[in-house]
């Protein structure tokens, strides 16, 4: 038989087995559309149902708090959830069990963006069985009933109460034990018990009724999935069946050709093709140029795909590069101004509690953004190769002391044990402190955050010229699901009750920290019994004489300002120029104010200016390029950088053009003097801050009955009363600048457990 007859045979019965499959397909496909049209329709029957308790607990809920506070919202949510649920009100397109969590707070206002439609309508349309439905009328009447207690607790709020004909005309004193003793009568739980007796039946009944409908859905499924099976295999066997046909007849001949051809291209003239052994159309084919044409064009495409997918990993790879630090100027840059401004308002005198409050929660949440954005550009680092360690000599007790000062008040504040134990330390090393003090306040503070009661534990100590730590907790623990995730970037513990803040990065970036300083980490964790987290890093013994020493305490002044120096501020944002000037201006520095390249070189050249800070990234003439230009004239008058990008080589660069330091947004208070006192030589005042041991002895020196309002305007939350406490009582300076410092940063708690 011809090539071309068997094609066409080898054609249509293989269309003919496509087209069977296609018929069983599809009429699978229906039957699994039928099996999830009875899913769906279980679903939205249940969310009708489900709204129904959910709208219940809902008028309970408002209805005690309003009770309790007399809040005149909660009134209002009460009425519009009736009003909703009667068809009074439009109902909110996503109108789930959680809508009214979202709106308590004061100035919260529901969006009713839906159509008005009351919920009997609803479960009438939802095409529920009589009995279903006179179940879930005879719920919604009980929930009626349940109102009316509701609405005479509320009323008792109000100093109304019902007459004989059950209106509420009586007048008199709000009675708010009345309110509550309704809210919780033995009547009230009766009431609600009436609702969920009909609901639970209803639910029972719809779920027998609506599992009878899935399970009939799958049996159909099954059973077409049986006969696609069928099909499928039957299909298989006969394509196989047609591949040997084409193998014996074309792929045989077909190679015999080629490797005639093959002799033919390396120039074998001796070769002779038998035309006559092929009876079909393979016997036709002559000549070897095509299949080298051919080979040659397939080896061309080729090369020309591998390279355009080199070409563009490569670019994806620079868009990644350049998008992170686009990222990180642009979300640096305001939180500059935010963070800075917010550090500023918290000196003022003239802002009330609230307000300070309120300063607190911006200046956290952009700290808490920062250290979002630190940590994305950190595992970008680690990704790309570019992480490096900055080993410096330092003392390991006072990194131990720090680490125990920060969690030892965090941990007592909500009644947890900590302890910091030492064996066979030395006390002076050679590592990078910066990221072993981040290993350790990651696992810390991961701890602390799953751990609400027992205690947290660090375990220090060296072994075979290696430091090993151990951090345990009694807290939730980890599944041995989750301990092959922690350490991957974006993965969090899920657990209920506890709350996952942050990007899920920090263990994934301690890890590679760790396996950068030569260490390995291990976790040990049982769910319910807490979790022990073990690492150990490479580290030098280093020289006491070698080591930096620094100051941790706040700077409260400057002593020897000198009046004549001249500082320029140059950045194109108007925010972060007044931002610094301020603060410059506030220790009684002249400031002036450039906002470009250009006009920082036009008053360079007018005024006498004795410090630079220079932003980099601006239009026209960008910061490098005018640094650049004040280097040719002047070589001496320092410069520093500011950027909000932030990657080593934006520093490198900076400092390469001319700039004597480098400072990355958003710019703390204390980084601008020390900058200071470094170039211009000021002298600066810090803080005497007096020791909590030292506090206590003076306040027992002092008379009981100081203590004793201390303690009560402290569990009032009262700072104008501390205040005038502390005017009216003889107190040494550096009590009131402790108490004040514990009343400004909201640690009432801490201040009662003193006194």
């Amino acid at each position: 038989m011809k090539l071309k007859k068997l094609f066409m045979l080898l054609f249509i019965l293989n269309t003919l087995l496509f087209i069977s499959v296609a018929i069983v397909i599809n009429k699978y496909q229906k039957s699994t559309i039928n099996l999830e049209d009875a899913y769906n329709m279980q679903y939205k029957s249940l969310i009708l149902a489900d709204e129904l308790r959910q709208s219940s607990d809902d008028l309970t809920r408002m209805a005690r708090t309003y009770v309790i506070t007399g809040n005149p919202m909660f009134e209002e949510q009460y009425k519009t959830v009736l009003a909703i649920r009667n068809g009074e009100l439009p109902r909110p397109k996503r109108y789930n069990g959680i809508f009214w969590d979202f709106l308590t707070l004061q100035g919260n206002k529901p969006k009713l963006d839906g159509e008005k439609i009351p919920l009997r309508d609803l479960m009438r349309n939802a095409n529920f069985p009589d009995s279903e439905l006179n179940m879930l009328f005879t719920s919604q009447n009980e929930s009626d009933d349940l109102t009316k207690l509701e609405h005479k607790a509320m009323n008792a709020i109000k100093g109304k109460f019902l007459d004989k004909d059950g209106n509420y005309t009586i007048k008199g004193e709000p009675d708010f034990a009345l309110a509550r003793e309704l809210m919780h009568s033995k009547e009230y739980h009766e009431a609600k018990i009436r609702i969920m007796e009909p609901l639970d039946r209803f639910y029972r009944a719809f779920e027998n009724r609506t599992k009878q409908k899935v399970d009939e859905a799958r049996a159909t499924v099954k059973e077409l999935e049986f006969y696609v099976n069928v099909i499928v295999l039957f299909s298989i066997i006969f394509f196989l069946m047609s591949f040997f046909i084409i193998l014996f007849r074309i792929v045989y001949p077909i190679d015999l050709l080629r490797r005639v051809m093959l002799k033919l291209s390396q120039n074998d003239m001796s070769v002779e093709i038998d035309k006559n052994k092929f009876d079909d159309e393979v016997g036709d084919m002559i000549g070897a140029v095509e299949i080298f044409k051919d080979n040659t064009q397939k080896l061309l495409t080729s090369e020309h795909q591998i390279k355009q997918a080199m070409q563009e990993a490569t670019t994806a790879n620079k868009a990644k590069s350049v998008f992170l630090a686009r990222m990180s100027h642009e979300l640096r840059t305001p939180l500059n101004a935010i963070l800075g401004f917010a550090n500023i308002l918290q000196k003022s005198q003239n802002i009330n509690k609230q307000e300070k409050e309120n300063l607190n929660i911006i200046k956290r949440s952009g700290e808490h953004l920062l250290n979002i954005i630190n940590e994305i550009l950190e595992l970008s680092k680690i990704e790309a190769g570019k992480m490096e360690l900055t080993p410096k000599s330092f003392n390991l007790f006072d990194l131990i002391k720090e680490i125990d000062d920060i969690f030892s008040f965090r941990c007592e504040s909500i009644n947890l044990n900590f302890e910091i134990k030492t064996n066979n330390l030395p006390k002076y090393i050679k590592a990078d402190e910066q990221r072993l003090r981040q290993i350790l306040i990651n696992l810390l503070g991961n701890s602390l955050k799953f751990t609400k009661e027992g205690f947290i534990s660090l375990y220090v100590y060296e072994l075979n010229n290696k430091l090993f730590f151990e951090v345990k907790d009694s807290g939730i623990g980890i599944s041995k699901e989750y301990q092959e995730k922690i350490f991957k970037p974006f993965e969090q513990v899920k657990k209920d009750n506890y709350t996952s803040e942050g990007t899920g990065l920090g263990l994934s970036i301690t890890k590679e920290l760790i396996t950068l300083m030569a260490g390995n980490i291990y976790l040990k964790s049982q769910v319910g019994v807490g979790s022990e987290f073990y690492f150990s890093i490479n580290y030098e013994k280093a020289d006491e004489n070698k080591i930096k020493k620094e100051s941790s305490k706040n700077i409260v002044a400057v002593k020897n300002q000198d009046f004549s120096k001249t500082i320029l501020v140059v950045d194109d944002i108007k925010e972060n120029r007044d931002l610094i000037t301020w603060l410059l201006e506030s220790y009684n520095f002249k400031t002036l104010q450039a906002s470009s390249g250009i006009e920082a070189l036009e008053i360079y050249k007018k005024e006498k200016i004795d410090l630079i800070f220079m932003d980099i990234l601006m239009e026209r003439m960008n910061g490098i390029e005018t640094i650049l230009a004040i280097r040719q004239k002047d070589k001496k008058i320092p410069i520093i950088a500011l950027s909000a990008n932030v990657f080593e080589e934006d520093k490198n660069e900076a400092i390469k053009s001319g700039a004597d330091d480098f400072l990355a947004k958003p710019v703390e208070e204390k980084e601008i003097l020390l900058i200071l006192e470094k170039y211009l030589y000021i002298e600066l005042e810090y803080e005497n801050k007096e020791k909590r041991i030292d506090v206590k002895k003076e306040l027992e020196s002092l008379p009981q009955e100081f203590v004793e309002k201390l303690k009560q305007k402290a569990l009032l939350m009262d700072n104008d009363g501390i205040f005038e406490l502390l005017k009216a009582y003889d107190l040494s300076s550096g009590l009131k600048i402790y108490i004040k410092s514990l009343v400004d940063e909201f640690k009432y708690q801490e201040l009662v457990n003193l006194v």
